[in-house]
C-alpha cells in the first residue's frame, strides 16, 4: 500500500509541475491562454489546481528515477528456437528493470519508418522480417498477433503487475528503413506511407541526393512541412493513447533530428517551419489530455531532445515556447551528443517547471577506433564510467536519469547506483563521452558544432565528427571538465585520483599539466600515454579547469584522449587492494 500511495504522489507531483507551468504562460491562441485551455478541455477549475499544487510532494531531485528505453528490438529481433510467450517477452529486456532505480519504462514498439508498430491498434503493422541485421533471429509480431496480444501489450501488463509506470516510445522521424533499399527489394521497415507518398520524403528513392548534406538515409525521413506527413503522426499517436492503457508518452526526436528538408540540405529552419512543429505539438497535447480527462489520471508526455535551446531551434524545435506552453512534462536532454553542461539545461527547465532528465546513450567511440585502429583510453562502457555521468547529473540537479542501449545485466547493475552509491564507488570522467560515430552534433545539422561547449578531446572522429586538431610547440590547451560528487577520506582511505592524458608525443617529450591553476608533473609515460596523481584536494565538486601545455619541439602535436579516474579503496579488503583502471 506504501508503495502504491508513493505512487499516486508522484503522479501527482508531476501534474503539478504541468498546471504550475500552465497558469504561468502565455497565450495558446489569441486571447486564449493554455491554462484556460486547460480549465475548459481537461474539466479542472483553477480551485482544483491550486488543491493539487497544495499537496505536492517535495520535488526529490537527482535521486534514482530512471527511465528505461528499451529500444524496440526485443520483439523484431526474436532468437530463432525461442517460444513466443509473454514470460520470454519480459525475460528478454524488462526483467532487468526489476529490483532497479527504474520508475518507468519508456517502451518503443519500433516505428521505424514513420509509424510502423509492433503493435496491432496503431499505426502501419511492422510484421516483416529483418534476418540480415540479427542472423538467426525473426520478426514475432504475427506470432504474438496471432495470441491475441502485441508487443506493446505485454510491456504494459508486464509494467502492471511490476508496478513500473510506462510510456510508449514514438520515434519522430527514425531512418533505420533505408540503410539498405532498392526498388526491387525495399527495406523490411519501409513503411507504405513513404512508398505511397515519396513526395513527403527529404530526398528520392536510390539517388545519391548531394544537395542533402548528411550522408547516411537522411533521403527517407519524412518532411513535416506536409499536412499529410503531421496528419498522419496526429492519427498513430492518437491510436496509441486511446487503445493502450499506458501512463504518457515519449516523442524520440533524436531517433532521428530530421523535420525539415531545408535543415537536410544545410540550412536551419524556419520561423514558419518551427510554427508547423509547435501547432503539431499543441495538437498531440490536446489529444493526450483528452485521452486524460476520459481516464481521470495524468497522461504525462516526455521529448527527447537535444540539451540546448539553440540547437533545438536551427533543427526547427521551438523549445522555449514549447515550455511555456506547457506542452511537455519531462524534458529528456542529450543523446547522441551532448553539447554544455548539465546545468545549464536544468536551469531552463526549472524556469519553466518541468523534469529534466539527462540521457545516457552509448558511447560509440571505442568501438570506431578499434575499426579505425587508432588508440584511445579504455573505459566509457564501464560502470565506473556511468558512474562518473550519474554523478554529473545529480551534481548538476538533473531530475532523473534516462537509459538508452543500455541492455541486460549491465543495466540492472549500474541502474541500481543511487546518489549514496555513487559517491562511493569508482568513476572514470572523460573530457568527451561521446562522439565518433553517424551521429555528432554535425550529423545532424549542418555545423551544429557551433553549439558545442563542451571540450572536443576525441580519439577517433567520424566523418561528421570534429577532426583532431593540431597544436603548435609550447601552446597550451585549456578546457573544463565536471566531476560530480565522490566520497574523499583522508589517509590511507582516500580515493587514487589519476589523470591520463593521450597524446601523439613521443618517448622525452613532456607534457606540462595544470589543474585548477596547480601544476602536476607526469609520474609516467607510455606510448603517448601521461599519466599523473592527483592530491585529493585539488580536485573540486563541480567544475575543473585543466590546462596542459605541449614541448616546444617541432612537429604536429595532438591531444587524442583525456580522462580522470577516481579509484576508491575496498573497505572490505586488507591493504590497498586498489587498482588504476580495473575492470576497464
Amino acid at each position: 500500500m506504501r508503495g502504491f500511495c508513493n505512487r499516486v504522489r508522484a503522479r501527482m507531483h508531476r501534474v503539478g509541475v504541468l498546471l504550475s507551468a500552465v497558469l504561468s504562460c502565455g497565450t495558446l491562441f489569441p486571447g486564449v491562454t493554455f491554462a484556460d485551455f486547460v480549465e475548459r478541455e481537461i474539466g479542472l477549475t483553477r480551485d482544483e489546481i491550486a488543491d493539487i499544487q497544495s499537496n505536492l510532494m517535495d520535488r526529490d531531485a537527482g535521486t534514482g528515477d530512471f527511465i528505461y528505453n528499451t529500444d524496440g528490438c526485443d520483439v523484431l529481433y526474436w532468437p530463432d528456437g525461442l517460444a513466443e510467450t509473454p514470460e520470454n517477452f519480459g525475460n528478454r529486456r524488462l526483467k532487468h528493470a526489476l529490483g532497479t532505480h527504474v520508475r518507468t519504462v519508456s517502451y518503443c514498439p519500433i516505428s521505424a519508418g514513420f509509424g510502423r508498430f509492433t503493435c496491432r491498434f496503431a499505426g502501419e503493422p511492422a510484421t516483416n522480417d529483418v534476418p540480415r541485421i540479427v542472423p538467426r533471429t525473426h520478426n514475432a509480431a504475427s506470432a504474438f498477433f496471432a495470441q491475441g496480444t502485441d508487443a506493446l501489450q505485454m510491456a504494459i501488463d508486464f509494467c502492471r503487475s511490476n508496478r513500473l509506470e510506462i510510456v510508449v516510445s514514438v520515434r519522430v522521424n527514425d531512418q533505420h528503413d533505408v540503410d539498405t533499399w532498392s526498388f526491387a527489394f525495399p527495406h523490411p521497415l519501409f513503411p507504405k506511407f513513404k512508398l505511397d507518398h515519396p513526395e513527403c520524403l527529404m530526398g528520392t528513392f536510390g539517388s545519391k541526393n548531394e544537395h542533402l548534406f548528411e550522408r547516411w538515409g537522411t533521403w527517407s525521413c519524412v518532411d513535416f512541412t506536409h499536412k499529410i506527413v503531421r496528419d498522419r503522426m496526429r492519427t498513430f499517436v492518437r491510436e496509441l493513447a486511446e487503445n493502450y492503457d499506458v501512463d504518457g508518452v515519449e516523442y524520440d526526436f533524436f531517433r532521428h533530428l530530421m523535420l525539415f528538408r531545408s535543415v537536410a540540405e544545410g540550412g536551419v529552419a524556419s520561423d514558419g517551419e518551427r510554427a508547423l512543429m509547435t501547432e503539431l505539438m499543441r495538437d498531440l497535447r490536446a489529444t493526450t489530455q483528452a485521452v486524460a480527462k476520459r481516464r481521470g489520471r495524468p497522461f504525462r508526455v516526455l521529448m527527447r531532445m537535444p540539451d540546448t535551446v539553440a540547437y533545438c531551434r536551427d533543427c526547427g524545435i521551438d523549445l522555449e515556447r514549447w515550455l511555456e506552453e506547457g506542452l511537455l512534462d519531462d524534458w529528456i536532454g542529450g543523446g547522441y551528443f551532448q553539447l554544455a553542461s548539465w546545468d545549464e539545461a536544468v536551469a531552463v527547465a526549472r524556469r519553466y517547471g518541468v523534469r529534466f532528465h539527462a540521457s545516457m546513450d552509448e558511447s560509440r567511440i571505442e568501438r570506431k577506433c578499434l575499426e579505425r585502429k587508432v588508440p584511445f583510453i579504455p573505459g566509457r562502457g564501464t560502470e565506473a564510467a556511468y558512474a562518473a555521468r550519474f554523478a554529473q547529473a545529480r551534481l548538476a540537479g538533473c531530475d532523473g536519469i534516462y537509459l538508452f542501449n543500455c541492455e541486460q545485466d549491465f543495466m540492472n547493475r549500474i541502474a541500481k547506483l543511487d546518489a549514496v552509491a555513487v559517491r562511493s564507488a569508482d568513476q572514470l570522467y572523460f573530457a568527451t563521452y561521446l562522439g565518433s560515430s553517424d551521429y555528432t552534433a554535425n550529423s545532424l545539422l549542418k555545423n551544429g558544432v557551433r553549439h558545442m561547449k563542451l571540450p572536443r578531446i576525441d580519439p577517433g572522429p567520424g566523418p561528421h565528427g570534429v577532426e583532431i586538431s593540431c597544436h603548435r610547440p609550447g601552446e597550451s590547451v585549456s578546457f573544463p571538465m565536471w566531476i560530480g560528487d565522490f566520497a574523499a577520506s583522508e589517509g590511507e582511505s582516500s580515493p587514487r585520483i589519476t589523470v591520463r592524458a593521450l597524446t601523439n608525443l613521443e618517448k622525452g617529450d613532456a607534457l606540462d599539466l595544470w589543474v585548477n591553476g596547480k601544476t602536476i608533473k607526469s609520474v609516467s609515460f607510455d606510448c603517448g600515454l601521461f599519466t599523473y596523481a592527483l592530491a585529493t584536494d585539488l580536485l573540486r565538486r563541480g567544475r575543473n579547469d585543466f590546462t596542459v601545455t605541449f614541448p616546444p619541439r617541432i612537429g604536429k602535436h595532438r591531444l587524442l584522449d583525456f580522462a580522470v579516474e577516481i579509484d576508491q579503496p575496498d573497505p572490505t579488503a586488507t591493504g590497498d587492494t586498489r587498482s588504476c583502471g580495473k575492470g576497464r
